[in-house]
């Protein structure tokens, strides 16, 4: 018996084999297609599209002034940038060391309450630390090299407590803020992101007024409420002794008597902003 010889025809999206016998594709007829493979996005697409943006007010100097509600976070330091190490960024985003934020989440301890988390960002060496620390829990923070890593540490916990069978995959970029429009906006106008080597540039536009004023009246955008600060506050003050580590890694060589700068200074503004809303 003569074996009968088979032939294949491919292209670039799929290949076809056929021959007597041959079903090696599982079909009736021997014919097999391989499915178009998922390319990844270029490079161009994030440095080419536009995002839209809230207003966030500055100071004469130009810097962003602080604390500002940016969604459901509030935004308390922007850090600064470590250019010169590429595991600083990615593509996307960049990672200031001294960025901390503050956001409402589910208790780890107690099911039935929300509780202030305070995030933030510090100098591992190499790399960054991830570090997110719960109002309730104080002096228990969690570290993990990536923000992904931080957050699903709490949504298991938090899963866990309220005997919920839900997944614990979490967004780091998200729960941080690193994804939010305003936020990336703000940190790429800090000194030293157009000098990260793998960070693509983005660009943004701000919203319009009638957006803006909508962000506004949700409680999203502008001045954190009275309430948000004065438990952020407390947070901060109950954290003193795990935040000022976060400025002594950013001020490198400065004087001991100024590594509690930067709590201290969130500390001051969240009192500062109280008493002018209180007016």
């Amino acid at each position: 018996m003569h074996q009968m010889r088979c032939s294949t025809i491919s292209s670039s999206n799929f290949n076809i084999s056929f021959g007597a016998g041959d079903n090696s594709g599982g079909s009736e007829t021997g014919f097999s297609q391989q499915q178009p493979v998922k390319r990844r996005k270029r490079h161009h697409d994030i440095g080419s599209k536009v995002r839209s943006v809230q207003p966030v007010p500055r100071d004469k100097d130009g810097n962003y002034e602080m604390p500002v509600q940016v969604g459901i976070l509030t935004v308390l330091n922007l850090g600064k940038i470590v250019w010169d190490q590429d595991s600083y960024h990615n593509e996307r985003y960049i990672w200031p060391v001294g960025y901390t934020v503050q956001r409402e989440y589910y208790s780890m301890k107690d099911p039935d309450q929300q509780v202030i988390y305070t995030c933030w960002i510090t100098d591992g060496g190499d790399a960054p630390l991830f570090h997110v620390e719960a109002e309730d829990m104080v002096g228990s923070p969690i570290a993990a090299p990536t923000a992904t890593g931080a957050w699903t540490t709490v949504l298991r916990a938090v899963n866990q407590i309220r005997q919920r069978e839900h997944s614990n995959s979490a967004s780091g970029p998200d729960y941080f803020g690193f994804s939010h429009p305003t936020i990336a906006k703000m940190i790429q106008d800090l000194p030293g992101a157009d000098r990260c080597r793998s960070y693509i540039m983005q660009h943004f536009v701000e919203m319009k007024d009638r957006h803006v004023r909508g962000v506004i009246k949700k409680g999203r955008g502008g001045r954190p409420s009275t309430d948000m600060l004065s438990r952020g506050q407390r947070a901060l003050m109950a954290s003193s002794s795990t935040l000022p580590h976060v400025e002594a890694k950013l001020v490198g060589e400065k004087t001991a008597s100024s590594q509690t700068e930067f709590a201290g200074t969130a500390k001051r503004i969240s009192v500062a902003t109280l008493t002018n809303n209180d007016e």
